[in-house]
């Protein structure tokens, strides 16, 4: 088996020298967006639930091959360097100079395959997806494919939010860089595999295909990615300038692109494998309403993995987080390797 390394960018939002440089290059930009709520603090917030990732990792899916955890110099005291399988990857390491320092999420994505020694194939995790039981590897790669959400349909939350445009741009930079209509007719059987997708998605698939004429990116909304880094250089060397502006951007904007764009590219290449995402796991928003439901599909470890995305709509953060810490804590109670 190949290595799939696991890529896990992070940030100390709570760092009073950290906030204090992020708030002055949101007073010095002339992004409109620079200071709304694609970039407020709650998106930076640390959980204080990160040893229960590393926890998970290591007794769920003990194949990885090593841990890239990304940040900008930061880490936490807790966290042993010296593990084998641990680097520490900082934002100065990889990411070119003219782009930093940077508070958007999409430079640090976009760039991963700038890193050396990452493998070929790797899964990106954000600090609010975790690991609830045993996963292998064909969870995420199979014949060294990707593993992808395949909806060709347009997603019930297509607004008018930054994330939103974002999707609707990947869409645009796709059929600018490939001949969609051909790749998607040419692999056909994997957007109408029944086995994969079930018959009603498949069922789906066709119809919107030949509606649409386009590929809305396959997402899982927000759980973990597999990855082939030769997609990001191929986008890179099809679409520089593309690429260059959402680097060049130190905050979220409405007119980039993000890493689906390279879920979207294999997909439309075939380079994938289909999978609907409810077989995948489940993501939800982490605040008081559903705090309850959260809690329980940890403790009943109820899916796959499981993603709790935190929003300015998380009046009371600290109850939220001790909660889902004691959640955590009863079924990941022993110290990970990477634990001092």
């Amino acid at each position: 088996m190949e290595r799939i390394d696991f890529v896990l960018p992070w940030v100390d939002g709570d760092d009073p020298a950290w906030l204090a440089t992020k708030h002055q290059y949101e007073g010095a930009s002339a992004e409109p967006r620079a200071g709304g709520e694609q970039n407020a603090d709650c998106r930076y917030r640390d959980y204080g639930l990160l040893k229960y990732w590393f926890r998970a990792v290591e007794r769920f899916a003990p194949w990885f091959g090593s841990i890239f955890f990304v940040t900008c110099g930061q880490k936490p005291g807790w966290l042993d360097e010296s593990n084998p399988r641990l680097r520490l990857v900082n934002h100065t390491d990889y990411i070119p100079s003219e782009y930093l320092p940077t508070f958007h999420s999409d430079t640090i994505e976009l760039n991963l395959f700038r890193i050396a020694d990452l493998s070929e194939r790797f899964v990106l995790f954000n600090d609010d997806m975790f690991f609830l039981r045993p996963v292998q590897p064909t969870h995420f790669f199979r014949g060294g494919l990707p593993v992808l959400s395949c909806d060709l349909g347009i997603p019930m939350w297509l607004g008018c939010s930054t994330a939103s445009r974002v999707v609707i741009n990947n869409c645009g930079i796709l059929k600018r860089g490939l001949d969609v209509n051909g790749l998607v007719r040419k692999n056909i059987r994997k957007f109408v595999d029944v086995r994969a997708l079930g018959l009603a998605r498949a069922v789906k698939n066709i119809l919107s295909f030949a509606v649409n004429r386009t590929v809305i990116p396959g997402t899982f909304g927000h759980l973990p990615y597999p990855h082939l880094k030769s997609t990001f250089e191929e986008i890179w060397r099809v679409q520089p300038e593309v690429m260059d502006r959402s680097s060049r951007s130190r905050f979220r904007i409405d007119n980039g692109v993000n890493h689906w764009l390279a879920c979207a590219w294999n997909m439309v290449s075939g380079r994938f494998n289909p999978v609907n995402e409810k077989r995948y796991g489940q993501s939800l928003m982490l605040d008081e309403g559903s705090l309850d439901e959260v809690c329980g599909l940890i403790k009943r470890q109820a899916c796959p993995m499981i993603c709790m995305n935190d929003t300015e709509r998380n009046a009371d953060p600290a109850r939220c987080f001790a909660a889902v810490a004691a959640a955590f804590e009863s079924i990941l109670p022993e110290k990970s390797s990477f634990e001092r």
